[in-house]
C-alpha cells in the first residue's frame, strides 16, 4: 500500500514512517524542515521502500505530488510546533493548518483516498473541564499568543467536517496530546527532552511557572498505534482524543526524569515566556471502546527507551 505523510520528517511523522514500513508498505514523506532536521531522516532513507520530498504543504504543489503517487491512505501531520515557536511562526502555523489540509483534501477528493488530520489537545485550549471528552468544545482565545497553532487546528478540523460531509471523502481526526520517546530532536524544546538533555549534563532542570501544571505524557509508538487505529477504524468526521490518562504535573515528572538518568541536577523555576495551560487529561472513552486502543507502556518504560536513545546520540 502507498502511504503519504506529511510532517514526515518529524518525531511522530518518522516513528510513523518506520511502523509502516516494517509492515511492508511504500511511504512518501513530506516536509519542509521548518521545525524538523533533515539529518534524523538518515535512516530511513537507507529504506528500499521510503521516498521523501522537500515541500511545504502551503505550496499548490503537493496537489501534484499527491496525485503522481496515488496513495491509498494520507497521514496529514505537517505543522510547525514547539512552544519557543507560538509566536514567531504563528502565521505559518495556522496556514499550513487550513491551507495545507484544503490542499490535500482536495487532492484526496479526486481518488476518495482517506485522509488523517493530526489534530492536537491545544482544540481545547485551557480547558475549564477535566477530563477532556471530545464531545468538550474547548476554551481558546482566538487573538491569545497561541491561537495560530489553537484556532489552525480546530480550522483544518472544520474542513475536515466539511469535506467529509459534503464531499464523501474519508476524513478522520486525531486530537494527539503530549508524546515522548527515542528519535526526539536534539533541538527539541519540549519538557522530555529538554529535561533529559539538562540532566544527563547535569545542568538544572528548568521548571516554568510554580510546575503545578499538568500533562499526560504518551510513548509514542503508543500514539502511532493510535493513530493507525483511528484511520483504520475511526468513524470519519469524528474526533478521537489519543493520549495518555496518566496525569502528573512537571513538578512531579523532574524527579522521575532525574531518577531514570541517575542525575542530581537542581530544579530551577523561572517565569512563563508565554501562556501556559494549566491542565491536559483526555478522557479516551472514545477510543477504547471504538478503537479497542489505550496506551500500554509505563511512563518509566519509556522514559528509560528515551534517556538511552538521547545519550548515544548526543555521545555520538
Amino acid at each position: 500500500m502507498n502511504v503519504l505523510i506529511t510532517g514526515g520528517a518529524g518525531f511522530i511523522g518518522r516513528r510513523l514512517a518506520s511502523a509502516l514500513l516494517a509492515d511492508g508498505h511504500h511511504v512518501l514523506a513530506v516536509d519542509s524542515f521548518i521545525t524538523s532536521d533533515e539529518q534524523d531522516l538518515r535512516s530511513l532513507r537507507e529504506e528500499a521502500r521510503f521516498e521523501f520530498e522537500e515541500r511545504d504543504v502551503r505550496d499548490a504543489e503537493i496537489v501534484k505530488i499527491v496525485r503522481s503517487f496515488a496513495p491509498e491512505q494520507i497521514y496529514h501531520l505537517a505543522c510547525p510546533t514547539g512552544v519557543h515557536n507560538l509566536v514567531p511562526l504563528a502565521q505559518e502555523m495556522i496556514e499550513t493548518s487550513f491551507l495545507g489540509t484544503r490542499l490535500l483534501l482536495e487532492a484526496a477528493r479526486d481518488r476518495q483516498t482517506p485522509v488523517l488530520l493530526a489534530s492536537s489537545a491545544e482544540v481545547y485550549g485551557d480547558p475549564q473541564v477535566s477530563p477532556q471528552a471530545e464531545t468538550y468544545t474547548g476554551n481558546v482565545d482566538p487573538l491569545g499568543r497561541r491561537s495560530g497553532y489553537e484556532e489552525g487546528k480546530r480550522s483544518a478540523e472544520s474542513l475536515v467536517g466539511i469535506y467529509t460531509h459534503r464531499y464523501g471523502v474519508r476524513g478522520q481526526i486525531a486530537r494527539i496530546f503530549n508524546t515522548y520517546g527515542p528519535g526526539m530532536s536534539l533541538r527539541d524544546t519540549r519538557v522530555v527532552p529538554s529535561m533529559i538533555r539538562r540532566a544527563l549534563a547535569g545542568e538544572p532542570l528548568v521548571i516554568y511557572g510554580d510546575g503545578t501544571q499538568t500533562r499526560c505524557h504518551a510513548y509514542v509508538d503508543d500514539t502511532v498505534a493510535g493513530l493507525r487505529r483511528v484511520m483504520d477504524r475511526g468513524v470519519p468526521g469524528r474526533p478521537y482524543n489519543i493520549g495518555s490518562t496518566n496525569q502528573l504535573s512537571i513538578r512531579d515528572l523532574a524527579p522521575e526524569i532525574l531518577e531514570v538518568c541517575r542525575s542530581n541536577s537542581p530544579l530551577e523555576f523561572v517565569p512563563h515566556k508565554i501562556e501556559d495551560h494549566g491542565h491536559r487529561l483526555p478522557d479516551i472513552s472514545r477510543a477504547r471502546t471504538e478503537l479497542d486502543w489505550e496506551p500500554k507502556t509505563p511512563l518509566r518504560d519509556g522514559l528509560a527507551e528515551t534517556v538511552e536513545d538521547l545519550r548515544r546520540r548526543l555521545a555520538g
